[in-house]
């Protein structure tokens, strides 16, 4: 059960009244911040008080969350929240410095609060720390040891830590996966339209950046579409680099065959992917995706990149190679 969760437990005991989130919230609908909404939406119903203090660049205005004003505003809000005696969880991705600044000035914050835990998130957190010197090891290191517990969402990361020095019994193995509480039952007419005339039909869910391999996706597509005439692929998500993803589309001739939706409500992107025949998942890394467990919990069959933790009964393809992709996804249609 994610970590999240045992705030339930312990709030009904007296010992958590408040909860803080600290990581993403959407939009944009990422895995992070879906995980954030939903954990934060649960204790909520729960009876538990909770808050999201949103470390999302550029968020717009919502009274789901605290919005945050740079640097300084960042350190004033986990300060406020420290006196006030909150409990801190804070998430993110772990492979980059910023990733590692928050956690360690959330880690601070829990001290001087009602303590804390970290989740790391994604499947590039290893590498990034194993390349990084000494000085990025002991930051991850010292950070770490400054939370009750550290969730990891899959075993790479946190053999990771281990490695640094972390204590076992600090580290947790868990997937960031909470079931979602709506699934939009319409479509817009446009969508609803196009799926009308498409079968099969594949559905991702991606940001537009290298390690998503959109461009995998692509060319998966360009070569089914020679024996599917009527096949449809719906990219759900990303709104940084869409116009060159476009593009991309373009140069392949594909416009009528794929479906660039952006970054849309997460009900409706469930809707979505319970009406596809296949979901893919063409990462080049990964934590443990959220959106490989959802497709799974709808009964859609999937076909995903064998990185990071994939659940039982996924079609497994290894990383960047396109024919084995399109060999899975023939299998699991049946063709």
């Amino acid at each position: 059960m994610p970590r999240d969760l045992d705030a339930l437990t312990l709030a009904h005991c007296g010992r958590i009244p408040k909860v803080l989130f600290v990581g993403p919230y959407p939009p944009p609908h990422g895995g992070i911040s879906v995980h954030v909404a939903r954990a934060r939406a649960m204790l909520a119903r729960a009876g538990v008080r909770c808050g999201v203090l949103n470390i999302e660049k550029g968020a717009p205005a919502s009274e789901a969350y605290i919005r945050v004003n740079g640097a300084l505003d960042f350190l004033k809000q986990l300060a406020r929240h420290a006196r006030n005696d909150w409990t801190f969880h804070v998430h993110t991705n772990g492979h980059n410095p910023k990733s590692w600044l928050v956690a360690l000035a959330g880690g601070l914050a829990a001290r001087l609060g009602a303590g804390g835990t970290l989740t790391l998130h994604s499947g590039l957190a290893p590498a990034y720390l194993e390349s990084g010197g000494p000085w990025r090891r002991t930051v991850a290191r010292l950070t770490c040891a400054l939370y009750s517990r550290v969730v990891c969402v899959n075993e790479e990361i946190a053999d990771s830590l281990l490695a640094l020095g972390v204590s076992w019994r600090r580290l947790e193995i868990s997937p960031a996966y909470l079931p979602p509480s709506h699934i939009s039952s319409t479509l817009p007419p446009d969508i609803g339209a196009w799926l009308s005339t498409r079968h099969p039909v594949l559905s991702t869910i991606l940001f537009y950046r290298p390690e998503y391999g959109f461009e995998l996706v692509v060319e998966a597509v360009e070569r089914l579409r020679r024996k599917h005439a009527r096949l449809g692929c719906l990219v759900i998500g990303g709104t940084e680099g869409r116009r060159e993803a476009e593009a991309l589309v373009r140069r392949h001739g594909l416009e009528e065959w794929m479906r660039l939706c952006g970054d849309v409500d997460h009900s409706l992107c469930i809707a979505l992917m319970s009406r596809s025949d296949v979901f893919v998942r063409a990462t080049y890394s990964d934590g443990d995706s959220i959106s490989v467990r959802e497709a799974v919990a709808l009964g859609v069959p999937v076909v995903a990149s064998n990185v990071g933790a994939r659940p039982p009964g996924v079609a497994l393809f290894p990383a960047g190679d396109a024919d084995a992709l399109v060999e899975r996804v023939e299998e699991v249609l049946g063709v």
